[in-house]
């Protein structure tokens, strides 16, 4: 089949989904054919598009605008011949509709902190199928009323690293900060590591931006094991310093997927997280990380999904406890098991099962 993909194009969660889904597509034996969209000219990196490195592709359509123009989304899908097109977090559901009437299949992937109640009817006359990829998502969109089949996610082979940790006596946590968010519980997660005990603990929160910076040099000023990194790397560069480190610290509010999870397993890295989903669908306690209470957080996103601090009495415990190079290797140990179990074979499988949906 001609299959196209729309989704942002840069090294952003949305993005990087859409490039490894290319990927699947690809291996499947599809022609594929991306629609960049352009980011939000008030967004922190205005009209952007990636055309370096990985994101140097052929078969790649910068659109026009963020918004895509309907007869810009009609005009791409006739000049590559397309059966199928596939959108992340796309709400034009107008303009996909008519794509959709022409003759093209469609299928749609939404992160569930956005998706509400109010898209459900505009989402079932647009798409083919609206798909999930957690098991989270997928029953709440079984509450709203859609029929949502799973993609289970699972880790790209390109993401694979054998551990190979420098032996230095020092415990190395990697907080993967992304664009810092108000899905990340910052300030909790400073308070609980300079709250932990342990000359040999380090922690390197790892931003593409400088919001939130400020709070973390200011933490380390007050706290010399902690260091703040806001260079946007490139994805080589990027891997290495995540595989460098001991562990990921990765609370988080809520997540869409949450890329890093499958990061930090893909370099058998144990996690520390807390006790809610999608989190705990990656992470389980004791085998490949930690998990602590989850707590009601006033910072909410868009949807009624929930949002939880950690506690932070219990993620200082969890911190701790990583100084024991014993639990440290019992836990890399259960993270390479899981890394098997979340082969990305189960989603190029789903994925070639969803394609077949609506034929």
């Amino acid at each position: 089949m001609r299959v196209g993909v729309s989704s942002y194009w840069f090294n952003r969660g949305q993005g990087v989904v859409g490039r490894q889904l290319r990927s699947a597509l690809d291996e499947l034996g599809h022609d594929t054919f991306v629609l960049a969209r352009p980011t939000r000219d008030t967004n922190i990196r205005p009209s952007f598009v990636d055309e370096a490195g990985v994101w140097d592709q052929e078969g790649v359509t910068v659109a026009s605008s963020y918004r895509i123009p309907s007869d810009e989304l009609l005009a791409w899908a006739s000049a590559n011949s397309l059966d199928v097109a596939l959108f992340d977090q796309n709400y034009q559901f107008d303009e996909i509709a008519a794509l959709r009437a022409s003759g093209v299949r469609t299928f749609g992937r939404f992160v569930w902190e956005h998706f509400t109640a109010e898209h459900t009817e505009p989402a079932r006359s647009a798409f083919t199928s609206v798909y999930s990829v957690t098991a989270s998502e997928h029953e709440r969109y079984r509450r709203l009323g859609l029929k949502t089949p799973r993609v289970p996610w699972g880790i790209h082979p390109e993401l694979i690293r054998e551990p190979s940790r420098e032996d230095d006596g020092t415990v190395r946590l990697f907080f993967p900060g992304g664009f810092m968010s108000k899905r990340k519980p910052l300030e909790t997660t400073l308070k609980a590591f300079r709250k932990a005990k342990g000359d040999e603990l380090r922690l390197v929160v790892k931003a593409q931006v400088e919001r939130g910076a400020d709070e973390v040099r200011d933490a380390a000023r007050k706290d010399e094991r902690i260091e703040v990194i806001t260079e946007d790397l490139p994805t080589e560069a990027h891997l290495r310093l995540f595989a460098s480190a001991d562990a990921c610290l990765a609370p988080s509010r809520w997540e869409g997927l949450g890329l890093h999870l499958f990061e930090a397993t893909a370099l058998g890295l144990p996690i520390v997280t807390n006790d809610n989903p999608p989190m705990n669908e990656v992470v389980q306690d004791g085998r490949n990380g930690l998990l602590v209470k989850g707590k009601p957080s006033k910072q909410r996103p868009r949807s009624d999904i929930g949002s939880f601090d950690p506690d932070r009495h219990q993620l200082t415990k969890a911190i701790e406890r990583l100084r024991d190079p014993e639990l440290r290797a019992a836990l890399e140990r259960g993270t390479l098991e899981r890394r098997e179990e979340l082969a990305w074979s189960r989603t190029v499988s789903a994925l070639a099962d969803l394609l077949e949906t609506g034929r």
